[in-house]
Formats: structure tokens, C-alpha cells, sequence
């Protein structure tokens, strides 16, 4: 099965921790939420998690969004510290998986251990993700008991999705078979797709270069017409 996109309506209900015991009496929770931040940053000089806009680092970003959510969550890194002064605790990626995929792994591994359902990722280099994020994606993950990955402008955005956690052992066949692509994570997980329309710039926007980080910078600055149709 392929990757689909499913509109889902729904209204915006403030999301709490929601906790129950499973067969063995210890505590579980829906859902919990991995910022990746293993990535080397090195079109933008490198420590990408550490570079300012607006006068915030892009990691702070990314703490606040995930913080408003009221859910345990953890900053993934592939080195202890790589995030700075971090306001949230961190946990390592795989380290025998390249890229992405390893931060995916090693958010998966920590949801299990907590005893979650499922695991919001996003990405420490996205600073304009919509307010909905978290109640879309995981309702629609919910739903059909899938991956849901967010989509804008006719593309997924990967590292901006819910897994389910019965996922983790197929992807790590998947990665011992020497696949690092989220991309075909998500196709063998048979994901659904939960869109975004874009007026000016594109919440899924990263900031990978110092041109993109200008973008961003604009965007905060309200200058949303010079964006219409920028993909991130």
C-alpha cells in the first residue's frame, strides 16, 4: 500500500495527557513528541539547532511549539549536548542509521520504553509549524492506525508526522536492509496524508541555508505577500 491524503475536519479541542493502564498496570500515554535535532546543519555552518532568528535559537522554537502541547517530549540528538542548553531532556538517535531515519528509530525505541501509542516527530529547523499540527496529525494516525505525515503544496513533509509505535520493528528491517529514506518509511508503513493549504509562506518552511533563514525572518516580519507559492 502507497501514501494517500485524507481530508479530515476537525475542531480545535485543547489536547491533554491522556493516560491509562495497559495488562501489565503500568501507566501509558496516547501520545508523546521527539524534536529531531541530530542533523549537522552544514549549508548553514554547522549547530544548526543554535541559530538565532528573531532573537530565539531555532531548538527554542522548536520547545515552545512542542511545549504548548502538554505532552512528555524529548530533543533527539545524535551526540549528548548537540542541542545546547536544551530546556527539554534529550535522548540519542540510532547511531547505526544515518540521517533522519536514526532520529526516527531512536524516537520510536523511547516511546515504546515510555509506554506510548504513538510518537509526534518534528524537526528543530521548522519555526512557522501551524498551531493544528499535533491535533490533525493524530487524530488521523488514530484513525487508521498508520503513520500520518503532514503535506502542503503537493509534498510530504516526513520528519513532520505520528507513528504509530508497532512501527518501529518494521522500520528497523527496513534500515538493516541499508534503507535510510523516510520517504519509503513511510511508503512500507503505508501512511496517510493530512494537507495544509499555504497563504504566503509555507508553515512546513526549514531553514537549511542562510537564504531560507532570510525567508523566515521576513515571514515573522508579517511580510506574508512576498511569499505566495515558496515552497519550503
Amino acid at each position: 500500500m502507497g501514501f494517500c491524503v485524507i481530508s479530515i475536519c476537525l475542531s480545535r479541542t485543547r489536547s491533554k495527557w491522556t493516560l491509562s493502564q495497559n495488562v501489565h498496570g503500568s501507566r501509558m500515554t496516547d501520545l508523546v513528541a521527539v524534536i529531531l535535532a541530530g542533523g549537522e546543519g552544514r549549508r548553514i555552518g554547522g549547530n544548526k539547532p543554535a541559530v538565532m532568528l528573531a532573537g530565539h535559537c531555532l531548538i527554542d522554537r522548536a520547545i515552545s511549539h512542542v511545549s504548548g502541547w502538554h505532552i512528555p517530549a524529548r530533543v533527539a540528538v545524535r551526540e549528548p549536548g548537540q542541542a545546547g542548553s536544551a530546556r527539554m531532556p534529550e535522548i540519542l538517535d540510532d547511531l547505526r542509521i544515518a540521517g533522519p531515519l536514526g532520529g526516527l528509530l531512536g524516537a520510536l525505541t523511547w516511546a515504546k520504553a515510555f509506554g506510548a501509542r504513538r510518537v509526534i516527530t518534528i524537526p528543530c529547523d521548522m519555526p512557522n509549524l501551524p498551531e493544528d499540527l499535533k491535533t490533525r496529525l493524530d487524530a488521523a494516525a488514530a484513525r487508521f492506525d498508520r503513520p500520518a505525515v503532514a503535506s502542503s503544496l503537493q509534498r510530504r513533509h516526513p520528519v513532520c508526522a505520528v507513528w504509530p509505535i508497532h512501527c518501529l520493528e518494521p522500520l528497523r528491517i527496513y534500515a538493516d536492509d541499508g534503507r535510510l529514506s523516510l520517504m519509503g518509511a513511510l511508503e512500507i508503513c503505508a501512511a496517510v496524508g493530512v494537507d495544509w493549504p499555504v497563504q504566503g509562506l509555507d508553515p512546513f518552511h526549514n531553514v537549511n541555508t542562510m537564504d531560507d533563514l532570510a525567508l523566515a525572518r521576513r515571514s515573522l516580519r508579517g511580510d506574508a505577500s512576498d511569499f505566495d507559492g515558496i515552497r519550503s
